[in-house]
């Protein structure tokens, strides 16, 4: 059974192939492969961090590629969402390293953060809600760890769902009174 590290709140621990990523200059955070995405102008490219690149985290999950970090994944695979993305075994978001994903639960605003919401619809940049997700933010995290995944591609919404194995191992994360994600006990 493999246990990824428990987050330090309010710290994160960045593994080294997700320090070594190019880094937003406003925020300083690690920039993802998946947040990267062709510039409309035809010019280059630009980080949208709330918006997933589908053709990269596509082809990055059948190549077995971290989501974050662009290595190759290794014997175990990390999934992190809601309890309906867990309840359901289907997530919009693609797999990662256990220690990339575990640096997400304190790295990403919106889910280290209680009060931190999504940029409204209106807004550039904003992103777009999956087919299907209600939009919700969820009230804890779960980190579910396993061997194996498929991918499935939605052809009429351009949109890849991804289908990990059963969880071998399960870490729940609740926010604080403090406002801010910490693990809880209730992890199996």
């Amino acid at each position: 059974m493999t246990r990824p590290p428990t987050p330090p709140v309010g710290a994160a621990a960045i593994p080294p192939s997700l320090a070594a990523r190019p880094h937003d200059d406003r925020r300083g955070l690690p920039i993802p492969p998946v947040n990267v995405h062709p510039d409309p102008s035809g010019g280059g490219s630009h980080v949208d961090f709330t918006t997933i690149n589908t053709t990269v985290a596509t082809r990055l999950a059948a190549e077995r590629r971290c989501s974050l970090c662009d290595e190759p994944m290794g014997y175990w695979v990390a999934f992190l969402g809601g309890p309906r993305a867990a309840a359901l075994m289907r997530y919009a978001d693609p797999p990662g390293h256990p220690e990339c994903m575990t640096a997400a639960l304190s790295l990403c605003p919106y889910v280290a953060i209680g009060r931190h919401r999504r940029a409204r619809a209106d807004r550039p940049g904003a992103g777009i809600i999956p087919p299907g997700s209600h939009g919700d933010k969820p009230d804890r995290w779960l980190l579910g760890i396993t061997r194996a995944y498929r991918t499935r591609f939605i052809a009429e919404h351009g949109f890849t769902t991804y289908l990990p194995a059963p969880f071998r191992t399960v870490h729940t994360y609740v926010y604080g009174t403090d406002g801010r994600l910490q693990p809880s006990t209730d992890s199996r």
